[in-house]
């Protein structure tokens, strides 16, 4: 049957649901037994990866069945990933997935994003020989540690001149934004994580912690407090970076303020993903007794995953 691939649209949402949770509801019970239960995406989540990029959102439509699969796509300055991209489990293996999946590359290309990849589970045959087989390469695994939190059992970090400043309480938003952006670009050329904070900011979904020294940025932290799947509580750090050459201790205290975020939206966990090779930050959250939950591939279809860096930039491309 022919299928049509177009930009998605506002009243396709709650296709786009049905799908995704099929989809992912009939991964979830291959390989992962053990969860019970498995909620639709929040219309909200739906909505912002839809708003953030509209032109990168795309549905595959079957002439009878009507949307079959979808795939969105999101910018960060130059760099560009893919995800979540799924499709219904009865029309798998017959070229889906691959067409959606062009189309959100060829749209990141045109777009000028330099740095293009996505994230997927390497324990997925599926996934990996798909995009394998379309020509993206293997980088390196982002683990992802989760801890339950208790306000009351949080260590606290010390550190001398720095100060956390919460960017829903500031009164120099647009002075932020700009340090920010700055503090994206050292991290790693063309980077700029200010999408992601105005997303946060404007769904409401979580808090941007700014780490300042002197006045200045040294760290950033955008912990989402709503979970992106209904009655399936959990807080999650978005993204975590910080200034080449700083001290490991602003990791730690970003860690910290984003667990007292997470304790005083009464969230029952915090998630934070970390590139397989960063062993700093991996033994930051051991010692605060997280354990590892799930792990990501992280592949490229063209230039620099960032994975080698060697500096702190933790960040799921895994939507």
């Amino acid at each position: 049957m022919p299928v049509t691939i177009r930009t998605m649209k506002v009243e396709d949402i709650g296709d786009v649901k049905r799908a995704d949770l099929l989809a992912w509801s009939a991964l979830i019970e291959s390989k992962y037994p053990e969860i019970k239960k498995f909620s639709p995406r929040t219309d909200q989540n739906i909505i912002s990866y839809l708003h953030s990029d509209p032109e990168g959102a795309f549905v595959a439509i079957d002439d009878f069945a009507g949307i079959i699969g979808y795939s969105f796509s999101h910018i960060w300055g130059r760099t560009g990933w893919v995800g979540p991209l799924a499709v219904l489990p009865t029309r798998q293996g017959m070229g889906v997935g691959k067409e959606l999946l062009r189309s959100s590359l060829r749209h990141l290309e045109d777009r000028g994003c330099t740095d293009i990849g996505l994230e997927t589970m390497p324990e997925s045959q599926i996934n990996l020989g798909l995009y394998l087989g379309m020509g993206l390469r293997p980088e390196g695994l982002v683990v992802l540690f989760g801890k339950q939190i208790l306000k009351d059992g949080l260590r606290e970090v010390t550190c001398d001149g720095l100060l956390i400043e919460r960017f829903s309480e500031s009164n120099v938003r647009n002075h932020l934004m700009s340090q920010i952006k700055r503090l994206s670009s050292t991290i790693h050329p063309g980077l700029d994580y200010t999408p992601e904070v105005k997303v946060t900011e404007e769904y409401s979904f979580g808090e941007t912690l700014v780490a300042l020294s002197n006045g200045i940025a040294v760290g950033l932290c955008v912990v989402h407090t709503v979970s992106k799947r209904e009655d399936m509580p959990g807080s999650l750090v978005r993204v975590l970076a910080v200034t080449p050459g700083a001290d490991n201790v602003i990791v730690e205290a970003l860690i910290h303020a984003a667990e007292l975020v997470t304790a005083e939206d009464r969230s029952i966990e915090l998630s934070v993903p970390v590139p397989g090779r960063n062993r700093k930050a991996m033994d930051v959250l051991l010692s605060r007794e997280y354990t590892v939950v799930q792990t990501f591939e992280r592949m490229m279809w063209q230039g620099n995953s960032g994975l080698a860096s060697g500096g702190n930039n933790l960040c799921s491309w895994s939507g």
